[in-house]
């Protein structure tokens, strides 16, 4: 895979930003500034790190248990790495320490796609110029985004998956399917970015044994030193949630809930410690979200190898990934009854992808992940009280933010489902 050697260098961002030291110092003030919002903003975006993660790490501690090994739990079992270490940082309490786990994670990620081998790939300068704009829509992204964009877990996947971009950046598509597995036992997600590269790479087969392999080692790891229900744990208890109200699919209940109408509306589930949606008919479309959800992926997956087949050369290979990594994501966002706001940080990654590799309607494609990123910070925390009183403008944010995101949805499946049936047009055009 390779960038096109005629692509314009032009893109989003002046050249006075477009220093490398620079992009970092604004990364590292923006996660900062993050901090700060989070800690004495609106709301408590933070919360998730001192009402999920410390009581876990509590609970393990007093008990000798290993979520996720030997007792069920809601995540994958790797992602006791990231909630166990800020507990071992002397002289920090854990939200401190936890924060700082999580920034140096991304600075590092962000340290990797610039310094390492930024001249393996096409004209140097222009490899060079795509990659700080990659930064600096990090930035920006997560700047939109909120306090939610870095007081996760989906924090951790996604600078993971930043630093399997960067490998396949530098021709190295087998690293990067093994950053894919390990992110996918973080959460789930980024197994749309591996299928995505596993599809379109040269060596198709080589880059499968890797991801899959690597994925299946950590599955074979995990039922070794832990038993199979708890191990799977996060399977099972994702499968009898109901539908979250930031959910696309919770917007018929909640604008019941805004009428007045009886019985509808939502509630606080105290076992999951988040919002759903009540009402005739949630239990069955909650059931059917799942495989809808996983179906959708399928038939991306399918698009996306038709494609390939088409393509005749890395540059069109590039766009079929930009494509295929983007439909993949918002099937997983758009199809879930969860729906939660650091969920929008996944497209981050596929927002990385489309400023590397300039594929048609990129630039538009980048705007509209950005207004979706800005739109969520408003709705959670700023208006996200005034959605659970049912407040009839915010919930109108919330439901045209929705919309936003099921209309980029079918633009990503027409120009993905275009790649099969019309000929191939020059990526640098946008």
């Amino acid at each position: 895979m390779s960038l096109p050697l005629n692509a314009k260098s032009k893109g989003l961002f002046p050249r006075a930003l477009k220093s490398r030291p620079t992009l970092l110092i604004a990364f590292v003030g923006v996660h900062l500034g993050l901090v700060w919002l989070g800690l004495h903003g609106v709301g408590q975006p933070m919360g998730d790190i001192t009402n999920a993660y410390w009581p876990w790490v509590d609970f393990m501690l007093k008990t000798h248990h290993n979520l996720g090994l030997d007792q069920s739990w809601v995540y994958p079992y790797p992602d006791l790495l990231f909630v166990l270490a800020p507990a071992g940082i002397p002289g920090l309490d854990y939200q401190t320490a936890w924060l700082t786990m999580a920034t140096s994670i991304d600075v590092l990620s962000l340290a990797t796609l610039l310094y390492w081998n930024p001249r393996v790939i096409g004209a140097a300068g222009i490899a060079s110029i795509r990659r700080r704009q990659a930064g600096w829509l990090w930035t920006v992204g997560l700047l939109l985004l909120g306090p939610v964009g870095i007081s996760r877990l989906d924090t951790i996947s996604v600078a993971i998956g930043f630093l399997a971009v960067t490998a396949w950046l530098n021709l190295k598509p087998t690293i990067a399917a093994v950053w894919l597995a390990f992110a996918t036992w973080v959460k789930v997600w980024p197994f749309a970015i591996l299928g995505a590269l596993i599809i379109t790479a040269k060596s198709r087969g080589r880059v499968a044994l890797w991801g899959v392999g690597a994925g299946l080692a950590l599955l074979f790891l995990g039922l070794l030193v832990g038993d199979f229900r708890s191990v799977l744990g996060f399977v099972f208890e994702q499968s009898d949630r109901g539908i979250q109200i930031e959910s696309p699919w919770a917007a018929w209940w909640l604008w019941l809930g805004v009428a007045g109408a009886q019985g509808t509306g939502l509630y606080y589930d105290m076992g999951l410690q988040t919002f759903q949606v009540q009402g005739e008919g949630t239990v069955l479309i909650a059931s059917l979200l799942g495989p809808v959800m996983y179906g959708a992926v399928a038939i991306t997956f399918a698009l996306s190898w038709f494609a390939q087949k088409r393509a005749t050369n890395p540059e069109q290979l590039n766009q079929v990934f930009a494509w295929t990594a983007l439909t993949a994501v918002l099937d997983l966002i758009a199809f879930n009854k969860v729906g939660s706001p650091q969920y929008y940080g996944w497209l981050l990654i596929p927002a990385i992808i489309f400023s590397l590799v300039h594929p048609q309607k990129w630039r538009t494609v980048v705007l509209w992940l950005l207004g979706l990123l800005a739109l969520t910070g408003y709705i959670y925390p700023v208006i996200y009280d005034a959605i659970l009183s049912a407040n009839p403008f915010a919930t109108a944010v919330l439901t045209v933010r929705n919309l936003l995101l099921l209309g980029l949805l079918v633009l990503a499946n027409l120009r993905l489902t275009g790649l099969i049936s019309k000929p191939y047009e020059s990526s640098h055009r946008s």
